[in-house]
């Protein structure tokens, strides 16, 4: 039995007996649908969108949510699946079939290092293979959403896409004015001045500002090379665009940041024309996240009608949540993102 089978059979034997102890599930319907939507939410299988020659492909991998590396919460983890991504990536560079990709990006951006990784691999398989790439941006292709988008040969984007925001951004919280108010206080003991730099318990000394402004200059520069690079533009002309302003799909195109107005159809249709791939399968890579069933099957057993007791969240709960959100705050974090953290 595979791993993916083991966590659906684990589920069902605890779906079974909660519906034991509570008797409080409202039907064997919903929970066969419950397992439907959990079988298809951890198939990994390609999906023919357009049949066609079958030893001629058109890749289509979507990109999609913020860009994110939650593997170490295995299947349950939110977001897109970024190795699953990666994998993608892997798996159509092996195919020969295929002979040009179609990378459709909806995202606002995430992790320097994620969005770094992610471009590179799809540098990698451009270089690699040799074959087109075209890119559709949905609603937003931001920040390290338009890094990605940088592979492209063609950017299609909508006139009320949101892209550009190129730069980058890092958040860190400031308690020690709420420490003092409430008389509470933070003892430190580190071998270096440096040594607690970004702590969240008291503000920022000049001297670390400046570490880590070098941190993000050098970052934003790398960024601004990417756009350069793939936009054929001069640095100098990319760094007046890039003071992490946001642009509308219209205004992108003006300023020469995308190539065409038009939707994910338009750049499919763009792409096959372009390079003789009319009668060419389009077959789909983009890897099933299982987020949308974890959510539903996480509302079944959090509905306080399936337990005898109560679902609100007690004082111990909600403090263990606070010094959940300080713990995760503690170390500075660099972000290609849209809308900061």
């Amino acid at each position: 039995m595979s791993k993916k089978s083991w966590i659906l059979a684990i589920v069902a034997v605890i779906i079974l007996a909660l519906g034991a102890v509570g008797n409080q599930l409202t039907s064997q319907t919903n929970m066969n649908n419950l397992f439907a939507e959990g079988s298809k939410a951890f198939s990994t299988s390609q999906n023919t969108i357009e049949a066609g020659d079958a030893h001629r492909q058109v890749a289509v991998l979507e990109v999609d949510g913020t860009i994110m590396d939650n593997a170490g919460a295995g299947y349950f983890s939110e977001g897109m699946d970024y190795q699953g991504i990666l994998e993608a990536i892997e798996e159509i560079k092996e195919n020969d079939e295929v002979q040009g990709l179609l990378l459709t990006v909806n995202s606002p951006g995430g992790g320097v290092y994620e969005s770094t990784e992610l471009y590179n691999a799809l540098l990698d398989l451009k270089e690699s293979r040799d074959f087109p790439i075209y890119v559709s941006m949905g609603q937003m292709a931001a920040s390290g959403g338009y890094m990605i988008s940088m592979v492209g040969d063609q950017i299609y984007t909508d006139n009320e896409t949101t892209t550009g925001s190129i730069g980058v951004i890092m958040q860190v919280p400031n308690f020690s004015g709420f420490m003092e108010e409430h008389g509470l206080s933070m003892d430190t003991y580190k071998s270096g001045a440096m040594k607690d730099l970004g702590s969240s318990y008291r503000g920022a000394s000049d001297a670390e500002k400046d570490v880590l402004n070098s941190f993000i200059q050098e970052k934003y520069n790398r960024f601004v090379d990417i756009v350069a690079n793939g936009r054929g533009m001069s640095t100098d002309d990319v760094k007046k665009l890039a003071d992490g302003r946001i642009y509308t799909g219209s205004q992108a195109v003006e300023n020469g940041l995308a190539d065409q107005i038009g939707y994910e159809k338009d750049a499919l249709a763009a792409l096959r024309a372009d390079h003789n791939l009319e009668t060419a399968s389009v077959v789909d890579y983009t890897p099933t996240s299982a987020t949308s069933w974890i959510t539903s099957f996480t509302s079944l057993l959090t509905d306080k009608q399936l337990f005898t007791g109560q679902a609100e969240m007690n004082a111990a709960d909600e403090m263990t949540q606070i010094l959940e959100v300080l713990e995760d705050t503690s170390t500075p974090q660099f972000y290609y993102m849209y809308g900061g953290e």
